[in-house]
């Protein structure tokens, strides 16, 4: 199959750019609310989809740090909804990932759902291999106490696929 330079030239910004966007993520890390998900960047990050103060932010905070990086290869989640990212046609199942025991690149979107609901959380890949791995995140608690799913700002986070848990990981994006 011959491909156009249009086309090698935009894979290519968009692996490139995948670091980036992970740049941008690390730079909130500490963040927090300052009312429930309210608060200058809290807002920010749900404007960004056209969501109201107060509504669940963690996959606004992806897609601010996806347009912030550029990256026009993913198209736009507006409803700030995780499982939307799943959608893509870029999705890896976290079965895969555990099965063969591969790496994700950094910047990748990872997905969590909360049993069989439409509700889940979203984060960003810093380093993944295997089960286990390390992300950024937003809409969550800094440490294993308090909401996984609804906590207070962004965070570093060390997390791993357990498919039998009711929220679990689901997906990785890449783009």
């Amino acid at each position: 199959m011959l491909f156009s330079f249009q086309q090698i030239y935009s894979q290519q910004r968009s692996v490139s750019r995948s670091p980036e966007v992970l740049k941008i993520a690390e730079g909130f890390v500490g963040v927090k609310e300052q009312k429930n998900n309210s608060g200058y960047w809290v807002d920010r990050f749900l404007k960004s989809c056209r969501l109201k103060p107060g509504a669940q932010w963690c996959a606004a905070f992806v897609n601010f740090c996806l347009d912030s990086a550029g990256i026009k290869t993913l198209p736009f989640t507006g409803s700030g909804l995780a499982r939307h990212f799943a959608t893509l046609n870029k999705t890896i199942k976290a079965t895969e990932v555990l099965q063969k025991n591969m790496e994700i690149p950094p910047g990748a979107i990872i997905v969590w759902r909360r049993g069989s609901t439409p509700f889940g959380h979203a984060g960003i890949v810093k380093k993944w291999k295997g089960k286990n791995g390390d992300t950024v995140e937003g809409n969550t608690s800094s440490g294993m106490k308090g909401s996984q799913h609804d906590g207070d700002g962004v965070w570093k986070r060390s997390r791993s696929i357990n498919p039998t848990n009711y929220f679990r990981i689901t997906d990785f994006i890449t783009y």
